[in-house]
């Protein structure tokens, strides 16, 4: 019987999981900043003007190593960002600009 509690412990063991992976596949940065990504699907139009992939570097490499973006299906992905929004203190734009970096990078 699956039950909420069931759940949450999966959820955070799958946090834990990300967290203490996050920067075993980042890709090395030239002059420290990520490099942006030349599709069109990539939002420009996030917080300060960053796009997902810099919001993405930028908020989640604060906690974590950095996961390649093909290491989760999208709705992992999605369950993820739900999670870490509020833990991260992003908002609801900033969410939605790395979720549309995350499916438009596989």
């Amino acid at each position: 019987m699956i039950t909420i509690k069931n759940c949450s412990s999966v959820a955070a063991l799958v946090l834990l999981f990300v967290s203490a992976t996050w920067n075993l596949f980042a890709e090395p940065k030239a002059d420290g900043k990520a490099v942006t990504n030349s599709s069109s699907a990539v939002s420009s139009d996030s917080y300060m003007g960053l796009t997902g992939e810099e919001l993405w570097s930028n908020n989640c490499s604060r906690c974590h190593n950095i996961q390649p973006p093909t290491r989760y299906n999208n709705a992992q992905w999605e369950v993820i960002l739900h999670h870490m929004r509020l833990r991260a203190n992003i908002t609801g734009q900033e969410q939605r600009a790395i979720l549309e970096f995350l499916k438009s990078a596989k």
